[in-house]
């Protein structure tokens, strides 16, 4: 974790800390239909999982969600919002029931 998102993404409440990626991707988790760069930092800032302002706290989640996108821990689907990226075993498992 960079010192800038050290800064944003520390937790307020005491807790173990996480990454901002694992923050994104447990939030992402739990959207079934999937959620933009905007509604994920509103999401992080009400939860007090990061700090800051509003703009910059969606843009560092736009940059994080692309590094993720990169890394096919999340996917993009066709009307822009973001979803988590669902695992081959997790496919083969729905398939099977």
């Amino acid at each position: 974790m960079d010192q800038g998102d050290r800064k944003m993404f520390a937790p307020i409440y005491r807790g173990p800390a996480r990454s901002p990626e694992s923050e994104i991707c447990a939030v992402l988790g739990s959207c079934g239909a999937g959620a933009t760069a905007a509604t994920l930092a509103d999401g992080l800032l009400r939860s007090g999982l990061a700090v800051g302002l509003k703009a910059s706290v969606t843009k560092r989640v736009a940059e994080l969600l692309d590094e993720l996108e990169r890394a096919s821990r999340v996917e993009r689907i066709p009307d822009g919002r973001y979803r988590a990226a669902r695992s081959r075993r997790r496919d083969a498992a729905d398939r099977a029931t």
